[in-house]
């Protein structure tokens, strides 16, 4: 049952397993069958993004073999396509490359300020996966050093933000109608990558 049929439901209290209206997939995931992919086949299997993300990992300089590649495969595809949006069905991936696709520094909390703790765990989580993506990148100050603000817990939180390349995945997703647009331009690699 979906969130749109458990709401017009007649059924009082009842404990019911919804799933969400729409599932997106992360254009990287759309047609790939992790099951057929080997150490041998990756280039040809996956798109040029995910063979670079995982080529470290395979010989002669990684040790992964064909099931560890499989693994990885499916644990970054949860971080791309598992979703907790009942209505949309967007990963939390892409509603964090959504929220700071603005190219403006903030944290989490400044994005998400409804979520619970547990919740905004998971969100830094999937933004530092994003990080390592180089899809956001962490606030730096002039010397270099981390830029911090209070959070709501009264503890030093960093501020991300968006770049060139989140905006490019965005675009690729086919998920930008999601955008708000302000007349600006697209960011380049250069305005994003001075953080």
């Amino acid at each position: 049952m979906d969130f749109v049929d458990w709401l017009l439901s007649d059924e009082e209290e009842s404990i019911t397993e919804l799933e969400p209206n729409k599932k997106h997939k992360s254009y990287r995931f759309k047609n790939l069958k992790i099951n057929e992919v080997t150490i041998e086949n990756y280039c040809n299997s996956l798109v040029p993004s995910l063979a670079r993300q995982v080529e470290m990992f395979l010989p002669p300089s990684g040790s992964f073999e064909t099931e560890d590649l499989r693994r990885y495969l499916e644990l970054v595809q949860t971080y791309e396509t598992t979703t907790n949006d009942m209505v949309l069905g967007l990963s939390l991936a892409d509603q964090i490359r959504i929220a700071f696709s603005d190219m403006k520094a903030a944290t989490i909390c400044d994005r998400f300020p409804d979520i619970d703790l547990n919740s905004k765990r998971r969100y830094r989580c999937v933004a530092e996966y994003l990080l390592r993506q180089g899809e956001l990148v962490k606030v730096k100050d002039a010397n270099g050093k981390l830029v911090k603000k209070i959070g709501n817990a009264g503890k030093p939180v960093v501020l991300y933000r968006g770049t060139a390349k989140l905006y490019e995945t965005l675009k690729n997703s086919k998920l930008l109608h999601f955008v708000k647009h302000d007349n600006q331009t697209q960011p380049t690699l250069e305005e994003t990558a001075d953080c």
